[in-house]
């Protein structure tokens, strides 16, 4: 006899069984159908705005947006604070003309080169290129916040730039211009603000100067000045600055320099022990320096040194050397030049440090920079320092 779905014999019981079957069995498949092949309801998403609709403005607000968030990030990247990026770039959902678009907020370290209002001046003075402007400044737990719009109701870009109170460290590299291969691999491995001071007019200096800033790396002039030492330390120099020389003749001497170094941010001293106590010779230098638009880093290898001096007389953002990292090129005077350099800055607020192009300073600085930063200390290049 034929057994029936459910295991039971033949008959009318048997027949209403395998009837019922069948019809739970057609059930369960038109039931599997429509959940895989019926679509589901669309769910519509109301994007919240984060403005009210703006009907001032006449245009398509996409393309007004990138037109203007390029214009300032070119405008930021001349003022070379592109790289002082706090954190990734924000996108929020705003209501334009009845669409939705992203509006942009970016976040920046505000270096001691810049003032807020020189910041507010050169970045509305970008926005104003492309038919925008700086439409608000506020400051918020001391950040000073920046919005930049084409109307009263929105606000396509804000730029904040944020106040720093870490404890900083500006560490400098001196005796660039000589380097290829592993030793820049070590510098580039670092993944911090670092400023390398190139001495102008040998092997590799405009090639690294012009390869330093895609890897995060500023760039100085090491200008070669006159000191006590003996011979030509480092190299056969183009030009060396010495005590009595006329200052036209210095100030011609380091304007030459400064253009044959790209992208260069500032000027210190190579050496200099004598010539830096010269003030004609120091005033030619800081002249030269101002008119390039530059900063000047005083390395003070003469504490009768009257370069920071004269730079501020000239009108010059300065700065000064604290800590030699390596006139003792062990590992273990190096981290304890260090350990000096984070006492500094824990006690000042900032250290600027200088260390040079040797393997073992830099094989020791990738050991010690992540320690330094996990204890809470920032990383700065020297054009934030200065002022």
């Amino acid at each position: 006899m034929i057994k029936n779905l459910f295991g039971e014999e033949g008959g009318v019981r048997g027949f209403l069984l395998n009837l019922l079957g069948v019809i739970i069995l057609l059930a369960l498949a038109v039931l599997w159908w429509r959940r895989h092949w019926e679509a589901p309801p669309p769910v519509v998403v109301q994007a919240t705005p984060l403005a009210a609709p703006s009907s001032a403005f006449q245009g398509d607000p996409a393309k007004a947006t990138q037109k203007l968030l390029k214009a300032l990030n070119q405008k930021l990247e001349s003022m070379d604070l592109l790289k002082l990026l706090e954190k990734d770039v924000q996108a929020s959902p705003v209501t334009v003309q009845g669409r939705v678009f992203p509006s942009y907020e970016e976040t920046f370290r505000m270096p001691r080169l810049f003032s807020p209002l020189q910041a507010a001046e050169a970045l509305g003075g970008a926005a104003q290129s492309c038919g925008a402007k700086l439409a608000a400044a506020a400051t918020l737990n001391g950040a000073d916040r920046f919005d930049f719009a084409y109307d009263a109701e929105w606000t396509p870009v804000r730029i904040d730039f944020d106040a720093v109170n870490a404890p900083r460290i500006c560490l400098i590299i001196d005796d660039g211009g000589y380097q290829k291969g592993g030793a820049l691999d070590l510098l580039y491995g670092f993944k911090i603000p670092v400023t390398v001071s190139i001495i102008p007019d040998v092997e590799f200096s405009k090639s690294l100067a012009e390869e330093f800033p895609s890897h995060g790396v500023e760039v100085m002039c090491h200008m070669p000045m006159e000191g006590h030492e003996q011979g030509m330390v480092g190299g056969n120099y183009k030009v060396l600055l010495k005590k009595g020389m006329d200052s036209a003749v210095a100030e011609k001497d380091v304007e030459e320099a400064l253009d044959g170094l790209p992208n260069c941010r500032g000027l210190n001293n190579h050496m200099g022990s004598v010539a830096t106590e010269d003030p004609d010779l120091m005033t030619g230098v800081c002249q030269a320096v101002k008119a390039h638009g530059l900063f000047v880093i005083d390395s003070r290898t003469s504490p009768k040194s009257v370069m920071e001096k004269i730079g501020r007389e000239e009108g010059l953002p300065t700065a000064h050397r604290n800590v030699f990292l390596d006139n003792l090129d062990t590992p273990g005077s190096i981290l304890a030049q260090l350990d000096k350099t984070a006492d500094y800055a824990q006690k000042h607020g900032l250290a600027v440090a200088i260390g040079h192009f040797k393997l073992v300073t830099l094989q020791t600085l990738e050991v010690a920079i992540p320690k330094l930063k996990d204890e809470g200390f920032q990383f700065v290049y020297a054009s934030e320092v200065v002022k």
